[in-house]
């Protein structure tokens, strides 16, 4: 990963915020106060979590693999 300045960073989010990895390729996070965000594309968005299923979503194993999924996005 660079130093790609329109990348998140941890420090940008509030403590627990939720990052959530949808269909292999669109980062999500529950951010506390503010609900469901899709960073696709590096900016964030809301997002309508009615569209999340118990199949097609998980935890990210890090902020790390997070924000790879981000980078990989733009």
């Amino acid at each position: 990963m660079g130093d790609n300045p329109a990348l998140p960073k941890a420090s940008d989010f509030p403590t627990g915020t939720t990052f959530v990895i949808k269909e292999f390729d669109v980062p999500l996070a529950w951010i506390p106060g503010q609900g469901w965000v899709n960073w696709f594309g590096g900016a964030p968005r809301p997002y309508d979590s009615s569209l999340l299923k118990v199949d097609n979503n998980w935890p990210a194993d890090s902020f790390k693999e997070w924000v790879q999924i981000v980078e990989a996005s733009l």
